[in-house]
């Protein structure tokens, strides 16, 4: 939507900083956090997240991915279930053994 409205709001040099972190905290625009926040009361903070966060989030999705697997593995009596779990949990232990 194109904006090309403008709304000057005064405040003080603290309440600017106040409001400049807060839209930081929630990754927007300082422009974009009085919009919301004039709009719909309430803004919540999402933390930006680090590599490390974001690459622990695409492993669970692996995870998931590979516990539908033998879910439906299970479902259809696979014969070769058993040794792919048992490759999965190797793994899972590798994982936690980095992790401790």
């Amino acid at each position: 939507m194109n904006k090309t409205k403008i709304i000057i709001l005064r405040c003080t040099t603290g309440e600017k900083k106040i409001i400049q972190q807060l839209s930081k905290k929630c990754g927007l625009k300082l422009s974009e956090y009085c919009r919301r926040q004039a709009i719909h009361g309430e803004v919540k903070a999402i933390p930006v997240l680090t590599q490390e966060e974001i690459d622990y989030f695409h492993l669970l999705k692996t995870y998931c991915t590979n516990f539908n697997r033998i879910t439906n593995l299970i479902r259809k009596k696979d014969p070769g279930l058993t040794e792919e779990i048992r490759l999965l949990v190797e793994k899972l232990t590798r994982l936690q053994q980095r992790i401790l």
